[in-house]
């Protein structure tokens, strides 16, 4: 029935405000700015764009003067030769301005040894002056340290142990700090031995943002290809909240596996003091007790990412178990969660009010506001659907279309999920003191 009363007119514009205005409150919408791309990238783009350019005066000047072939020849062999030495007098001049301090690598890779033998290599062949690994190991995983063994006569490696008597901490955070204690250079880098950088420009990338207004690098760390298309897609989902928090102001905790931190911040703050008991939890607590306002960068670049083996099951719901345990003792957590659940409140309202909208319309016969109402779920998965797909694509997230939005209908219930896991769980297994 065609109705056209006061109620139908508002009732449909609401529908389509609301609809238009909730597809933005969205955490896609609001990602995380990419960094610039380094190295060979540059230097490619650079000599691209001369390249154009000198063809087009090239040309100008053939029209123009009609050059014999010969002299053609002649200018454009000068021209080549002068824009070669100005491209590696450019390259040169980019990098001495790049900053490249000496780092210290540390690794902690408790029972990973197959992953270790797979990955140290791709670590030791960064193409990087000044750095050193230090790989800290319990004194009974003897697997990683036959791998080791073979790498004795290396220069840049390092290896410190655990000590098996060490009681009511983490073993992971005690590494850590053993790793800090042993390292000789003040700029730090954390990272886990499962990740593989994809180039050997990984490091010099990251360090590019050593500056002295900057006390945390956080890099961003990617599934590899075969994980789970929502297990990739709840990990990106996340990381837009946690890189935008670190751009626009002070970061609050890191879910990947990269992060630069000075030495002396580490000791003159006591390192994990406060929070060593949680067994689980480095990455988030160093970086919400030292991260301050506009000192943290995020470094996002494809040279600068590392790729993160699939986890298994297992390790994936403790991983949200425990996080669920040590944001109680993490600052800041209020204003990330009320960000987190204005964006699901739009989401979730936008959808019941067009289902409410679509009954009372088909119940009532209202054909304007069954147009207003079908149009308003028409605009929402479209834009959706547009925003996600920009913003994965921008970080090189290849996630079907067609998922999207069920994937972030899924991600409230998924996390009422691991909420009652938790719930279930005994709370000593998320610390070290076992009474």
């Amino acid at each position: 029935m065609f109705i056209l009363d006061t109620y139908t007119i508002v009732g449909s514009a609401i529908l389509l405000f609301v609809a238009l205005l909730t597809s933005f409150i969205n955490p896609f919408f609001r990602k995380p700015k990419v960094s610039k791309p380094f190295g060979n990238d540059i230097a490619h783009d650079f000599h691209e764009e001369n390249i154009e350019n000198e063809t087009e005066i090239e040309n100008r000047e053939i029209e123009i003067e009609n050059i014999e072939a010969e002299t053609e020849n002649i200018e454009a062999q000068k021209n080549t030769k002068k824009l070669e030495n100005s491209t590696v007098l450019a390259n040169k001049e980019v990098q001495n301005k790049i900053p490249s301090p000496p780092i210290s690598l540390i690794f902690t890779p408790n029972d990973r040894a197959a992953a270790f033998s797979k990955n140290i290599e791709k670590y030791l062949n960064q193409d990087y002056p000044n750095y050193e690994i230090i790989v800290v190991v319990p004194q009974d995983d003897t697997e990683t340290q036959d791998i080791l063994k073979t790498y004795a006569n290396n220069p840049r490696l390092y290896t410190t142990f655990i000590p098996t008597s060490s009681k009511y901490m983490s073993r992971k955070k005690l590494a850590i700090t053993l790793g800090v204690k042993a390292a000789k250079y003040d700029w730090l880098l954390m990272c886990d031995i499962f990740c593989a950088p994809q180039s050997d420009q990984w490091l010099a990338t990251l360090a590019r943002n050593c500056t002295d207004d900057v006390n945390l690098v956080a890099g961003y760390t990617t599934y590899e290809e075969g994980t789970s298309d929502f297990w990739r897609f709840e990990h990106f989902f996340t990381s837009c909240y946690l890189m935008r928090a670190a751009q626009r102001g002070i970061a609050y905790r890191w879910n990947s596996k990269t992060l630069l931190f000075k030495k002396d911040d580490f000791i003159k703050a006591e390192g994990f003091r406060g929070n060593l008991k949680y067994i689980r939890g480095e990455y988030d607590f160093l970086v919400n007790k030292y991260a301050a306002k506009h000192s943290t960068i995020v470094e996002n670049s494809w040279s600068g990412i590392l790729v993160e083996e699939e986890p298994i099951y297992k390790h994936w719901i403790n991983n949200h178990l425990f996080y669920m345990e040590n944001r109680k003792h993490l600052s800041r957590n209020f204003a990330h969660r009320a960000l987190f659940n204005l964006d699901q409140i739009a989401l979730h309202l936008n959808y019941l009010m067009i289902l409410a909208g679509l009954v009372y319309s088909i119940l009532t016969q209202n054909l304007i506001l069954i147009i207003a109402a079908s149009l308003a779920l028409i605009l929402t998965l479209s834009i959706r659907i547009a925003i996600g797909k920009k913003a994965l694509t921008t970080f090189n997230e290849e996630i079907p279309s067609w998922k999207i939005i069920p994937f972030e209908l899924r991600i409230i219930w998924q996390n009422l999920g691991y909420k009652i896991k938790y719930w279930r769980a005994d709370k000593y297994d998320f610390i070290s003191h076992k009474l």
